[in-house]
């Protein structure tokens, strides 16, 4: 980029930088404005080359040239400052890279090399949004100008890295940290509500639930860990839904049908290895807010193969104790997931079918924290089933009365010699109880 002429000394001065050997003289500033610095002899500014302080052990530079130095450094920090007419040229800029590159790769389909300028392009215009999540209250330009349906368009990228730019920018601006700067504020937290429920009726969640799939987390190479930090993004852009309004996380996990990937994910084995990795832990948790927030989720979830997911991941620590915080972490997340669904009664049933009670029999012949642990979910599957879920469970289910309770679960317990451990956590015997 060509840069601009370099200041007068005078509005060097005007701008309150300190200016020696100068004058006063107007005209004479002006015109050592436009002498040349590169020819300037060190000498002639007072510079000795063999004094101690000279150029060897100096910068070499003069005050004049400092202070030109200066003030561009100075500029360079100096962000424009945001309004409508600045988003309308944001979103101007976007369009004109995304025509660009558009029409770069119908004609050098085969060519790679000829359209990644016009990729680079769309890239750092992308980029350039990021300013909005320190003034929400303008998101309302991005739909005037009919901005939306383009970030749609740009997140089915055939470049993951352009349709992460959209997910960056859609995870910086639904953080709680866009929409509560300065404590609580409501005008700040329904702009960034109504952004999102624009980005809904564009088939946004959709489309993410669509990047989330196509996103490989082998983090073997440079571009994989890329694809896996896509990923944690994608995740966190629910989690920020949650707090910022759980109706539309309720959404969103549906459209982006979140539940089936969510399962794959946590029952998938990290390169062989019994720990988790992050996403996997990430995983787990964001299933557990979910089925917290959600009645309608946590009732989809009961009656779907994330419960059978959830045990087997389980099953792994019922002779293994987790090795640090992270893990420890996982594995309550994963228990947490499990106490929300068996406080349904199609939860409790999916539970005793899949062998859940045997499970915990097993868990609680170990020492240490997992038989404690084990114990909170057996406090949940013996307990009457939620009011909340129960009362929807009643009018979607006609077979309502025929789905197991907490007493089929007790009697599994008792039956597969439950109690006898449990009596060992109750009066204090054995090590680590």
């Amino acid at each position: 980029r060509k840069l601009g002429d370099a200041p007068s000394l005078s509005r060097l001065k005007e701008r309150g930088y300190v200016v020696e050997n100068e004058d006063g003289d107007s005209a004479n500033a002006s015109k050592r404005a436009k002498t040349d610095t590169s020819d300037i002899d060190a000498n002639a500014d007072g510079i000795d080359d063999d004094d101690e302080g000279g150029r060897f052990f100096s910068d070499g530079l003069s005050t004049k040239q400092k202070g030109v130095l200066q003030w561009v450094d100075n500029a360079e920090d100096v962000e424009e400052s945001l309004d409508k007419a600045a988003v309308q040229r944001l979103v101007s800029r976007i369009e004109r890279a995304m025509s660009r590159n558009t029409e770069e790769r119908i004609r050098h389909a085969q060519s790679p090399l000829e359209f990644a300028e016009s990729e680079a392009d769309l890239d750092e215009a992308l980029r350039a949004l990021a300013p909005l999540a320190n003034d929400v209250l303008l998101l309302h330009v991005l739909d005037d100008l009919d901005a939306i349906p383009t970030l749609v368009e740009l997140l089915a990228h055939e470049n993951e890295d352009i349709s992460l730019d959209v997910v960056d920018f859609v995870n910086e601006l639904t953080a709680m940290d866009a929409w509560s700067q300065d404590g609580e504020s409501q005008e700040e937290r329904q702009a960034v509500v109504r952004f999102v429920k624009a980005l809904q009726r564009n088939e946004f969640f959709e489309a993410l639930g669509e990047i989330l799939r196509r996103l490989d987390e082998n983090t073997q190479s440079e571009y994989n860990q890329d694809d896996a930090s896509g990923v944690a993004k994608a995740l966190d852009i629910v989690d920020n839904l949650t707090t910022l309004d759980p109706g539309l996380a309720q959404s969103a996990a549906t459209s982006m049908k979140l539940l089936d990937w969510l399962q794959m994910r946590i029952a998938k084995d990290s390169q062989g290895t019994v720990s988790a990795d992050a996403n996997q832990q990430y995983a787990a948790e964001i299933t557990a807010v979910l089925l917290q927030t959600s009645p309608e989720i946590c009732l989809a979830a009961a009656d779907s193969p994330l419960v059978e997911a959830l045990l087997k991941r389980l099953s792994k620590y019922r002779k293994r104790t987790p090795e640090d915080a992270a893990e420890i972490e996982f594995v309550e997340n994963i228990i947490d997931a499990i106490c929300v669904l068996v406080s349904t009664r199609k939860g409790k049933k999916a539970f005793e079918m899949l062998e859940g009670v045997e499970l915990l029999v097993l868990m609680q012949k170990q020492q240490g924290i997992c038989r404690l642990l084990s114990l909170k979910i057996l406090d949940y599957a013996l307990s009457p089933p939620n009011v909340l879920y129960e009362e929807e469970e009643k009018r979607n289910d006609a077979k309502f009365n025929h789905v197991s309770t907490q007493k089929d679960i007790a009697k599994r317990y008792i039956d597969n010699v439950g109690l006898k451990y449990l009596f060992y956590v109750l009066t204090r015997r054995g090590k680590g109880s």
